[in-house]
């Protein structure tokens, strides 16, 4: 059966959607209290607040002399102080008498009655019992004494909940007191790739090709914040596919190929034999029209036992196996089978098994009208198709499936269109802050749809890469970002919006004064006139080419003689029906 024509969603809008679709999943869960040691890379679940004065007590800034009212000072004529005097990790020492000096150390606490440290570049003793000052540098009341509570007092708050624990954060929690941390459960994703074409190893041949989601999507999706808990490589079988998505215990499953409508394409009759909520079905946006997102339903015991040949007249699914019908043949070598995990994956992906769960990242906005279906308990054994659809829990969390199409660029525009505003709500991170760019040279449009561009920073300018066809990787591989280019396109010098890749700094929040990306966010110029002038110059003579120095792409690339196209329903473009040639036209 044809399926129904239907209105993809514009992309401004699914984002929002995907950033929507888990807000009761992610405000509803507890905080997972892990030990600094375990806690890097994590979310804050709550605020962090100090549980102490910093510094706790007045200490010395710099190893010297700690000073009690003008010089010159009496130095101590007793044997302990003439040695090493105050050191750091001691008690509070005696009090210090006025117009006397003590040895003391850097971190050493200040003693009672101290008016100064005098650093010991700036003091002489001759040797006589006094204490002198450099004339150069005169003593001023408070120098180089770090006072109690000078960066913050007890109960102050230092970050706010939805912080990225970074190893400053580490340390920063240590200082205020903390032995664990209050972070956000990171939500259990599982990648399940189809595809009998696919090869796991070794020179595509006989029409099969490489698998190049696999090893891609699972690490992409850590990068944004998911616990992987396994990627699973599927035959295109309408049981494999359902039995794999049933039984997953994952909050959010992802999908790459089967998206579209053809006789292979299994995605969308799984949706509808598991009554999940479709909340986007296609979206307006070149590369990746095909890319879906839904709300895992539950399956009440009504539905028990009802299979394919239980649906209702006249609701065919499409690429299910029939009456009669062939079955597909086995995998050939090189190919794992239905279901196989990919080597290395964990089992549930869980550190913490029982763990009460996400925290929550604070107030938000719940979804009209959605009371989220609930989340299947996993027995942890393998079930026919039949019996995982019975025992469907009618409570708990929602689970989501983001279905990704095979194209492995359009493959990545889902990741960035859908994946990310939702694994971002579930993570607790807070939305990034827009980065417009200006583009170095004009790109053509869609004239419907957006089209996201792989691009490089070269000063302040985005430089659209050559490599942006659906099926190709050797654009996104030495990008920065992906340009948001609207429909009917932009001409050069034109501001548009770049999406940042989870692991450039502007995304993790690294960013540097000298990276384009900080720049931009800053409001200031990462070059001037003279920088872009020389740049479009040494483009005339010989083009941009990808350019690694300093660990960044800042040219395209130019030679069209490779092409990076592969065959197969993943790579083809069948999926996804490109307008516009990566070859050929405007980048």
């Amino acid at each position: 059966m044809t399926e129904p024509h239907h209105s993809p969603t514009p992309w401004p809008d699914a984002r929002a959607i995907a950033a929507r679709a888990a807000v009761k999943e992610a405000a509803h869960t507890a905080p997972v209290m892990l030990p600094l040691s375990e806690a890097l890379g994590q979310v804050l679940a709550a605020p962090l607040a100090a549980l102490t004065d910093l510094p706790p007590f007045d200490t010395s800034a710099m190893d010297g002399w700690a000073l009690s009212g003008p010089g010159p000072w009496r130095l101590p004529t007793d044997e302990e102080n003439q040695g090493h005097g105050i050191l750091a990790g001691h008690g509070e020492a005696a009090p210090l008498p006025d117009g006397h000096a003590v040895r003391i150390a850097t971190g050493a606490r200040v003693p009672p009655g101290a008016t100064a440290v005098l650093r010991s570049e700036y003091g002489t003793d001759a040797g006589d019992g006094w204490l002198h000052a450099s004339p150069a540098h005169p003593v001023v009341l408070g120098q180089d004494i770090r006072t109690r509570g000078q960066e913050c007092r007890s109960g102050d708050q230092l970050l706010p909940a939805g912080t990225l624990v970074t190893p400053a954060v580490l340390g920063l929690a240590a200082a205020a007191g903390y032995d664990e941390l209050p972070t956000v459960r990171r939500p259990r994703v599982e990648v399940l790739v189809l595809g009998d074409e696919l090869l796991t190893e070794g020179l595509p041949y006989d029409g099969r090709i490489r698998d190049a989601l696999g090893p891609m999507v699972g690490p992409w999706l850590r990068a944004l914040g998911a616990e992987l808990s396994g990627t699973r490589r599927l035959a295109d079988e309408a049981d494999a596919v359902y039995a794999a998505v049933a039984e997953s215990s994952a909050d959010v499953v992802v999908t790459t190929g089967g998206t579209a409508a053809g006789p292979l394409d299994h995605v969308h009759p799984t949706l509808r034999r598991l009554g999940a909520e479709l909340l986007v079905d296609g979206v307006a946006v070149r590369p990746g029209h095909p890319m879906l997102l839904a709300r895992l339903a539950p399956v009440g015991p009504e539905r028990e036992g009802s299979g394919p040949e239980d649906a209702e007249p006249g609701s065919p699914e499409p690429g299910g196996p029939g009456p009669g019908s062939p079955g597909r043949g086995s995998p050939a070598p090189g190919s794992p089978g239905p279901g196989s995990r990919e080597p290395g994956s964990s089992g549930s992906g869980s550190r913490e098994p029982g763990s009460p769960g996400r925290g929550s990242p604070g107030p938000r906005k719940p979804e009209p009208g959605n009371s989220g279906p609930a989340r299947p308990e996993s027995s942890g054994n393998a079930e026919s198709p039949r019996g995982a659809e019975g025992r469907r829990s009618p409570s708990g969390p929602a689970r989501h499936l983001v279905g990704l199409p095979g194209n492995p660029l359009a493959a990545v525009s889902g990741l960035l269109t859908l994946a990310e505003p939702l694994l971002r709500t579930l993570t607790g991170r807070p939305a990034p802050a827009p980065g417009p760019a200006p583009l170095a040279e004009a790109v053509q449009g869609h004239p419907r749809d957006t089209r996201l561009v792989p691009v490089a920073f070269r000063q302040d300018m985005a430089v659209p890469l050559r490599f942006n066809g659906p099926a190709m990787l050797r654009g996104i591989a030495v990008a920065d970002g992906l340009a948001v280019i609207p429909p009917g396109g932009a001409k050069r010098g034109a501001e548009v919006e770049v999406l940042d890749l989870p692991w450039s700094a502007s995304a993790t929040g690294q960013a540097t004064d000298t990276d384009p990306a900080a720049d931009r966010s800053a409001g200031r110029p990462a070059g001037g006139a003279a920088d872009r002038s020389a740049d479009r110059a040494a483009d005339r003579q010989g083009g941009r080419a990808a350019d690694r120095q300093g660990g960044r792409a800042t040219g395209r690339v130019t030679d069209r003689r490779a092409t990076g196209r592969v065959t197969g329903r993943h790579a083809t473009g069948r999926e996804d029906d490109e307008d516009i040639s990566p070859q050929e036209g405007p980048a």
